[in-house]
């Protein structure tokens, strides 16, 4: 009785079976999630996404403030570009919109990461001195984002 007592406590460890369990699950595992935490395009996808939202929204923002007229161009070449009316007019003087965080340079994304597709209609966007604009829309990977028509209401969708 003690005997078996003893081989019992000694005895310790996974079996080979319990092993090649969990290399297998281990390795169904990596092979079907680690891609996606390792994709950098998804990530790109929503910071583009986020950037470009942020500009049209203070496009709009700076053409009720500054009572002129701001346009906003968006396009898979280019990337977004924010300008605004150089005479306050009706007139196709524009001029880039300085970015107020870093003070020189345009508030412009020229570089639009690689892998990341951009489809829009209505731009380039022109916000009056009142925010209003035309309908617009932008899509970028798989996020969208309208202009309302008149309002100029700028709304994001995920």
């Amino acid at each position: 009785m003690m005997a078996a007592v003893n081989s019992v406590k000694n005895m310790r460890g996974f079996t080979l079976v319990e092993l090649l369990l969990v290399i297998v699950i281990i390795g169904t595992l990596s092979a079907v999630v680690g891609p996606r935490f390792f994709s950098r395009v998804q990530f790109d996808d929503r910071l583009f996404y986020e950037e470009t939202l942020a500009a049209v929204r203070y496009a709009q923002k700076l053409a009720v403030a500054s009572n002129c007229q701001v346009r906003v161009g968006l396009s898979q070449g280019s990337g977004y570009v924010v300008e605004r009316n150089q005479s306050c007019a009706n007139s196709a003087n524009w001029v880039a919109v300085v970015d107020p965080s870093e003070g020189q340079p345009p508030y412009a994304n020229s570089a639009v990461p690689s892998g990341v597709t951009i489809s829009v209609s209505g731009f380039p966007l022109v916000f009056d001195s009142q925010g209003r604009a035309a309908a617009a829309q932008g899509t970028i990977g798989g996020f969208t984002f309208n202009v309302t028509a008149g309002t100029g209401y700028v709304k994001g969708q995920l």
